[in-house]
């Protein structure tokens, strides 16, 4: 559990290109030893939206009970995504 809080950690700094949220979260996983990179679907959860931020649902392929759930603002003009907050759901 301390190496997916750990990650949590390291996605909520996450500033990167607003296309690869995904790719950067997967990878971030992979890193801690959580998930294979290629297993990890990142999906845009519209209804979860809040306070001018998009919702995003990081699925864990060994655990299918839990997720993360992730926060992101597009910066000017959509080319950057700063992670506001991910968390466990």
């Amino acid at each position: 559990m301390a190496k997916l809080e750990d990650a949590i950690g390291r996605i909520k700094r996450l500033e990167c290109p607003t296309g690869d949220l995904g790719y950067r979260v997967a990878g971030i996983l992979e890193d801690y030893e959580i998930a294979n990179s290629n297993e990890v679907t990142v999906n845009r959860e519209e209804r979860l939206d809040r306070d001018g931020a998009e919702a995003y649902r990081a699925k864990i392929p060994s655990n299918t009970e839990k997720s993360i759930m992730i926060l992101a603002k597009s910066g000017s003009e959509d080319y950057v995504a700063k992670v506001i907050d991910a968390y466990m759901n």
